[in-house]
């Protein structure tokens, strides 16, 4: 009981200001503290979800400000998606909280001669983070690049394909701001 009643508090700091309808999330909490008194666990677990949710939207908004999902899969989760296309090329960046990916991707980060085994993946930088980036290619396809940034306790990924300069797409990761996603996101 004693960390709903944090969580309610610290988002009762947090919603003034957000656009957040405060008396929905506030309502989500009331629900799940009485469900919770009630022993009603699982109750007290999803409108603690739909809460939580309900403030991932808000603050993918603030991030991308369109095409903002939050993710109820049995975690309250953040993912965020915008993408880009032409006739030729498309791009697309993701921000996934909690993603199962991040011990993988961390930890060929972290191996140095894991990188000698694959030609077609390597490090870059983005920014002041380590990064993935891996080239596929297909016969009937343009060339593809995925280029997968672990922050903290979130995975942002940058895709596209139709490029065909690898150092065109290092250029294009480096203008995300990721350490204005990181502040907000985290």
């Amino acid at each position: 009981m004693k960390k709903i009643l944090l969580v309610s508090a610290i988002l009762a700091v947090f919603l003034p200001g957000t656009g957040l309808k405060a008396q929905d999330v506030q309502s989500r909490l009331d629900e799940a503290l009485m469900s919770y008194r009630q022993e009603d666990l699982d109750n007290a677990r999803f409108s603690l979800q739909e809460a939580l949710n309900e403030i991932n939207r808000v603050v993918g908004k603030e991030i991308l400000a369109d095409d903002v999902t939050g993710v109820n899969t049995g975690f309250a989760g953040l993912f965020v998606h915008r993408s880009y296309k032409d006739e030729t090329r498309e791009a697309s960046v993701d921000l996934i909280s909690d993603s199962p990916m991040l011990t993988g991707i961390n930890t060929i980060l972290a191996m140095p001669g894991f990188m000698t085994s694959d030609p077609n993946q390597k490090r870059i930088k983005v920014g002041n983070y380590k990064a993935l980036m891996t080239r596929s290619t297909s016969e009937e396809g343009p060339v593809s690049y995925d280029v997968q940034i672990p922050l903290s306790s979130s995975l942002l990924t940058f895709q596209c394909s139709g490029f065909d300069d690898e150092n065109e797409v290092v250029k294009m990761v480096n203008t995300i701001p990721v350490d204005k996603i990181l502040s907000i996101s985290e």
